[in-house]
């Protein structure tokens, strides 16, 4: 069992470590930190021994900084994790993000600070490069949500979602929503970050355009991003607002039941008491009764409300232990 809880510790703290990473070498934080970023050829490669890989660029366009015509980066031989020069071939050309130490120059973030130097990327990273302050550094961000290119706007929600300090003004709102809407519909992984933007601004205007997106969500795992995402807001605000956005149509009504089992009792509880009285479907029923169970009412208060079927069920769902799951590393 010990064995078991380390691997779970351990996948977990490989996770969170990843997730960081991810936040702190998207383009915008890439700009920020880097001492030079500059789109440059590779024109030769000046090995000076098998344990070493060298190769020499030539300065293209330079967007911070200041870089010589021609210029070296090193790094150990071999391909391995973090490293950025050992694919490239004389022709190729990147856009570099680099760290200077002394004389020398390095690639930020390994190989996260050498990227194909494609056009949409070049321009995003002039145009964040170019905002004088965080509201419009936000206000690039989301221009780039509605980019062609999948890499730059799915960096742009990444990042906004990684903002220390959210200033959006309406139409930065609108596009967010519109972008989120778009990324639940084709089952994107940018859905996370987006509900993160809108759940982390908090204010009703927000919650009411996000919470119909989730209702009508019909994918259990784009639901599940939202749900979380929301959970991670202020939770009274959304147990306030859910109710407003419910109609008897049944997968709205379970939706709202299963993000409310996931706030806290003491908010979600009102809500949860509302919509059971409107609820004629048994599953519905049962998700309401379940949340109720788990918000602190006994079995004596809900047996007015459901058949004693759906009642007894969510009792005994209430009452089964929560299954630890264990990941293991070994075994797919």
């Amino acid at each position: 069992m010990k064995r078991h809880l380390g691997t779970v510790l351990l996948t977990l703290s490989t996770l969170g470590r990843a997730a960081a990473q991810d936040a702190g070498s998207t383009l915008a934080a890439l700009a920020e930190r880097a001492d030079l970023v500059v789109r440059a050829t590779v024109v030769a490669a000046t090995d000076p021994s098998p344990q070493w890989h060298r190769m020499q660029f030539a300065s293209v366009q330079v967007l911070k900084g200041t870089a010589a015509a021609t210029f070296e980066l090193l790094e150990p031989a071999g391909a391995c994790c973090g490293r950025s020069l050992f694919a490239l071939q004389i022709g190729d050309e990147r856009l570099l993000f680099l760290r200077r130490t002394g004389q020398t120059l390095h690639p930020l973030g390994g190989a996260r600070g050498v990227l194909p130097a494609a056009a949409a990327v070049v321009a995003h990273v002039s145009a964040l490069l170019a905002a004088p302050d965080a509201a419009a550094r936000a206000a690039v961000l989301t221009a780039g949500l509605a980019a062609d290119a999948p890499r730059v706007a799915d960096d742009a929600a990444q990042a906004l979602s990684t903002l220390p300090q959210l200033s959006l003004g309406s139409p930065q709102r609108a596009a967010i929503t519109t972008a989120l809407g778009d990324a639940v519909r084709r089952g994107s992984t940018r859905t996370a970050p987006l509900v993160e933007v809108l759940a982390r601004l908090g204010d009703d205007a927000s919650l009411d355009a996000c919470l119909p997106i989730y209702l009508d969500t019909p994918r259990d795992d784009q639901a599940a991003l939202l749900r979380r995402g929301l959970a991670r807001g202020g939770t009274l605000a959304v147990a306030t607002r859910l109710p407003l956005h419910v109609d008897r149509d049944d997968q709205r009504v379970q939706r709202a039941a299963e993000l409310l089992a996931e706030l806290p009792p003491e908010h979600a509880r009102p809500a949860l008491q509302r919509l059971l009285l409107a609820a004629p479907h048994p599953r519905v029923q049962l998700t309401l009764t379940a949340g109720l169970l788990a918000a602190g009412l006994r079995p004596a208060e809900l047996a007015p409300l459901v058949p004693a079927p759906v009642l007894e069920l969510a009792q005994n769902r209430h009452d089964r232990p929560r299954p630890l799951r264990v990941v293991r590393p070994d075994r797919k």
